[in-house]
């Protein structure tokens, strides 16, 4: 995919808190609507740029406090896996180091970027998510983590419509593969979003051996964490 050649990537954060618990009897997970920039009036985690000097755990961390109010033990923080995120001739990639909490301390709060709120499980509002949710998060929230994605997004033709074409390739190996092909690149009414872009294609790898610590500018893991 020459449109997809990376030069460079930017880290990134990405943090979902999940009430296990089950408020009113319903497993819970804590989106946050945003308001403005990249994004913007889509549901999403919570994070975003690693700060020079931290680590993407740490980065994490604090972003979550930011933009929820709440703050997580170090303990109850864990690393899911690692989504790397590509668009059409741009070489710049985005490295999105995703983590997830069951525990947290504070009064979640609205700030300027972000709305937060609670859903089940069985009303996440993927419609108004980016694309790719649909496909890593269920496994996220079904405990089958660490694991390791590329996802490549296209600018939206806004006067085509969208048709679909699956092709899922299933690997006997320690992981299993799941390749989609998106034969248009716009979306439809009835799947709205905001933003220029419509996902392409992408890659998901997961019951992975260890946890992505980081990717290579060709995309695939270059090393695990212990």
């Amino acid at each position: 995919m020459e449109s997809f050649t990376i030069a460079s990537k930017k880290v990134l954060t990405l943090v979902l808190v999940i009430d296990k618990a089950g408020q009113k009897a319903r497993n819970l997970i804590l989106l946050g609507y945003k308001k403005r920039g990249f994004g913007a009036h889509l549901w999403n985690g919570f994070g975003g740029k690693v700060e020079p000097g931290e680590t993407a755990h740490e980065g994490a961390l604090r972003e979550l406090e930011e933009e929820a109010g709440i703050t997580v033990k170090s303990e109850d923080f864990k690393k899911a896996g690692i989504l790397l995120f590509q668009f059409e001739n741009d070489p710049v990639a985005l490295e999105t180091h995703v983590y997830k909490a069951y525990e947290y301390q504070g009064q979640i709060r609205e700030c300027e970027e972000m709305r937060p709120e609670w859903f089940a499980f069985d009303d996440i509002p993927y419609d108004q998510m980016w694309e790719d949710d649909r496909i890593w998060l269920p496994m996220l929230l079904n405990g089958q983590d660490p694991f390791f994605g590329r996802m490549y997004f296209k600018r939206k033709a806004l006067e085509k419509e969208t048709k679909v074409a699956p092709v899922v390739n299933t690997s006997t190996s320690a992981h299993v593969n799941h390749s989609t092909t998106m034969t248009a690149t716009s979306f439809t009414t009835a799947q709205p979003k905001s933003g220029p872009f419509a996902m392409y294609d992408h890659h998901l790898e997961h019951s992975l051996q260890g946890v992505p610590h980081e990717v290579a500018l060709d995309g695939t893991i270059a090393s695990f964490e212990n």
